[in-house]
């Protein structure tokens, strides 16, 4: 494993110690760490644990609206979502090997106004009896649109988008970084609102290295699915001191 998978263990470890050369070590072997899955010396440091908690909430407070009050005059708010009602993985097991794109809803979307368009050019032209040759300035918009509209069909039924995030037994894959399942502190949803609106990213408080954000603005998921999976997966034995 990496780094950034050890200090989500060595921080809040009580074991831990600073080392001017190295960063943090592991105060009973002098060395930083070289585990594969689990510290077996690993034990949790409650009160480190805690601090972590109040410095990603007092970070959300100082940059989001987390009231209802604030939410009225902000661009963006802050949810932190409880336990899924409508689960739709049920275990974790059911989330490891998924693959997110960008939605091909939006693609469907535009083919959807693209024909909206031509609708109405070819409506203008037969009411304004304007010529049907591509002297009508109508016509070669309509051509225009149709050149586009193919491009788009394309994208929405026959083009396959790359993976985007993908989700494993060990963590979050988001090109070509890892967020590890046990480095996840906290978690939350920041929407936009007003001309923000289509944004929505998920916030996680980290061990190793502090507030990470993930877009899924344009995903195949909603907040709530991505929410869930995190709480399928989430690592809780640092309860346990």
């Amino acid at each position: 494993m990496n780094r950034e998978y050890h200090l989500s263990f060595c921080k809040i470890c009580k074991n831990r110690k600073a080392s001017l050369k190295q960063g943090l070590i592991c105060s009973l072997t002098e060395k930083l760490a070289n585990f594969e899955k689990d510290c077996t010396s690993f034990k949790a440091d409650e009160l480190e644990l805690e601090k972590l908690k109040k410095r990603f909430e007092t970070e959300i407070k100082d940059n989001y609206a987390t009231t209802k009050l604030e939410s009225f005059f902000s661009e963006r708010e802050f949810e932190k979502p409880e336990k899924s009602r409508n689960k739709k993985y049920f275990s974790k097991e059911k989330t490891h090997g998924l693959e997110f794109k960008k939605d091909k809803n939006y693609d469907k979307q535009i083919l959807i106004i693209l024909g909206i368009i031509i609708l109405i050019l070819l409506y203008g032209n037969y009411k304004n009896n304007f010529s049907w040759d591509l002297n009508s300035a109508n016509i070669i918009g309509v051509l225009i649109m149709l050149t586009l509209s193919i491009y788009f069909f394309y994208k929405a039924f026959y083009y396959k988008y790359k993976a985007l995030i993908t989700i494993d037994k060990n963590g979050i894959h988001q090109k070509e970084k890892t967020l590890y399942w046990n480095n996840i502190l906290d978690y939350g949803i920041i929407r936009g609102k007003g001309d923000n609106s289509m944004e929505k990213k998920i916030i996680i408080g980290t061990i190793s290295s502090g507030i990470q954000k993930i877009d899924i603005s344009e995903l195949n998921v909603t907040p709530e699915e991505f929410i869930e999976i995190i709480q399928l997966n989430k690592k809780t034995f640092y309860n346990t001191v």
